[in-house]
């Protein structure tokens, strides 16, 4: 969002007050006043939609703008219906701004289903996305969980010591703990379930 105008009518301390009422607040809460901020004019509409979404035909002219040279050094693994998000032949249809007629807006952030973080759709490219194909299994061999006795301190192979403990798991893409750094670069690709449970 803008910062605040200088010709607020509400004072600095106002404004910071209810900055850290908005940094408290649960998301699922923000995400109903932001539904009921959009009922109730079209100026929040506006606003709203000018801050979370793209206008229709944006991302088409986005690619128009993108050297499409780089995507045939793409891995050769991605799928085809991958390959055909990355030139931007499926994701946009051909409408402008101006046709009446044109598609709904799209999202202009997403969640990636491959590292699970959000990004920008238009500052997407094939080197944006870190992550790891394969599953994290314990590490037994490595020797980290050595003193650790399942009956005292708890089971192991779950995802709470996933999350704690990275580095006495290993991937199974490239056998790398953990805690290592994606061993495969891409772009990001839109997680279109978790887009549809928050809908």
């Amino acid at each position: 969002m803008p910062p605040p105008s200088t010709d607020s009518k509400h004072s600095r301390t106002e404004i910071r007050l209810l900055h850290n009422v908005i940094d408290s607040t649960t998301p699922d809460r923000l995400r109903a006043v932001l539904k009921g901020l959009s009922a109730t004019s079209p100026a929040n509409v506006a606003c709203i939609q000018g801050e979370l979404m793209l206008k229709p035909g944006a991302l088409k002219r986005h690619w128009s703008t993108v050297d499409l040279g780089d995507l045939d050094d793409a891995d050769d693994s991605d799928e085809p219906e991958d390959r055909s998000e990355d030139s931007g032949s499926v994701v946009e249809s051909d409408y402008s701004d101006a046709q009446t007629n044109a598609p709904t807006r799209r999202q202009r952030f997403e969640i990636c289903k491959q590292c699970d973080e959000e990004y920008k759709v238009l500052l997407n490219d094939r080197w944006s996305c870190v992550w790891h194909p394969g599953e994290l299994e314990v590490d037994w061999e490595g020797g980290f969980w050595a003193d650790h006795e399942e009956n005292i301190h708890g089971e192991i192979d779950n995802q709470d010591m996933r999350e704690v403990y990275p580095e006495g798991f290993m991937y199974t893409c490239c056998d790398e703990l953990g805690s290592a750094d994606g061993c495969k670069t891409s772009r990001h690709r839109p997680n279109r379930a978790k887009r549809a449970k928050k809908s």
